[in-house]
């Protein structure tokens, strides 16, 4: 469904004046002060939203005859392509998919890397990120090359594409100063966007949810699961490690994360407790979240984490010598132990969230992208 011309439903409070609009000019000089916001006007967006709010919470937050019953609407049927998302569904096997192929295919024709191989991997073997000397940083015009390629890169890891999220944190994380390296390193990771283009997220039915654990057996209802993960001392310039996370809902990836930690980690132990905490914030928002949508979760959920010194770590509120200096702050996951959220360990081979924390070659990565929730054809 959408609502026609939806920004001039929206009311702003400031005082917004404007000149008298052509072909209603009274010849007077005055102005006129608006009270309801027009498209291009930078309060709009928010006055919009607060309206829609308004409509929706006052209707239960259920049925869409509520809101055409309040603004003009146009009903467009079910949804197949959204903001450059297509989505599709398969009824016989009860499954839904959400990918960009029209997007990805189009990255390598709007960068003019239709040729050059079709790589398996976001980045070549090897590859790090670092700084670099000043005759190795590209020019202006590359240097402008680099950052709409990676603004590209980074639309498309944030809605469908987890499996590039690594490879895009640590490109985005020298846009400053990229060298000719890390330009081709960018233009491979198009290349193989363009070259995976309908690879996406996959979301199955009830019962491959009940054959996989990723639903309640009684109720058939989703499941929120997560995994935590980080590469100690991986970033070799300042000591720090990369830390990610993803969420699954059904055993489908609904949210996900790949950065550089802020802190420097003495130990893998600390790196990943510093993960988990990231991963626990993101669960306790989803949690709510689903409740607000009818999906609450009675159990607490399950995070999972390859490191068994982080996992005793969580549990065990005695200090030790060698985690006494960890700040309070990553202490707050022992809060919501057990209440929202349960910890287990995984094996290595079964963590979901390593594709978000190194590069892996090739075999490893692409069955890092089916445990991460993505639909693999």
């Amino acid at each position: 469904m959408d609502i026609v011309t939806a920004f001039l439903n929206g009311i702003i409070m400031e005082e917004v004046y404007m000149k008298q609009p052509e072909g209603l000019d009274d010849g007077s000089g005055r102005v006129c002060r608006l009270k309801k916001a027009i498209y291009g006007l930078k309060q709009a967006p928010r006055a919009w939203y607060h309206k829609l709010e308004e409509a929706l919470l006052a209707g239960g937050f259920k049925k869409k005859q509520m809101l055409e019953m309040q603004f003009k609407c146009s009903k467009m049927g079910e949804v197949k392509y959204y903001l450059g998302m297509h989505v599709e569904r398969d009824v016989e096997k009860g499954v839904l998919r959400l990918h960009q192929r029209k997007y990805c295919e189009g990255l390598a024709e709007k960068y003019g890397l239709q040729d050059g191989g079709k790589p398996a991997t976001p980045l070549p073997s090897g590859f790090t990120v670092g700084p670099c000397a000043d005759e190795e940083v590209v020019g202006k015009s590359d240097r402008k090359l680099f950052h709409s390629m990676v603004g590209s890169l980074n639309y498309a890891a944030n809605h469908t594409r987890p499996d590039i999220a690594f490879a895009t944190s640590r490109l985005a994380s020298v846009v400053s100063r990229p060298s000719h390296e890390q330009l081709e390193a960018a233009k491979r990771l198009v290349r193989y966007v363009s070259a995976t283009a309908s690879v996406g997220l996959e979301y199955s039915g009830v019962r491959q949810r009940l054959q996989r654990g990723a639903a309640d057996v009684k109720s058939g209802k989703m499941l929120l699961s997560c995994y935590t993960d980080a590469s100690f001392n991986s970033v070799k310039a300042d000591g720090t490690s990369i830390g990610g996370y993803v969420c699954l809902l059904g055993g489908g990836a609904v949210s996900w994360r790949s950065k550089k930690q802020n802190e420097v980690g003495l130990s893998s132990c600390e790196t990943e407790y510093m993960a988990l905490h990231h991963g626990a914030k993101e669960v306790v928002w989803l949690r709510r979240l689903l409740e607000e949508l009818g999906v609450g979760q009675e159990k607490p959920t399950v995070v999972f984490c390859d490191n068994e010194s982080a996992v005793k770590l969580a549990k065990n509120a005695c200090l030790h010598g060698l985690t006494k200096h960890i700040r309070p702050k990553w202490h707050w996951v022992r809060r919501i132990l057990d209440k929202e959220v349960r910890l287990e360990i995984v094996k290595t081979h079964q963590q979901a969230a390593d594709i978000f924390t190194k590069r892996l070659a090739e075999a490893d990565h692409w069955k890092g992208m089916k445990l991460a929730g993505m639909s693999v054809h």
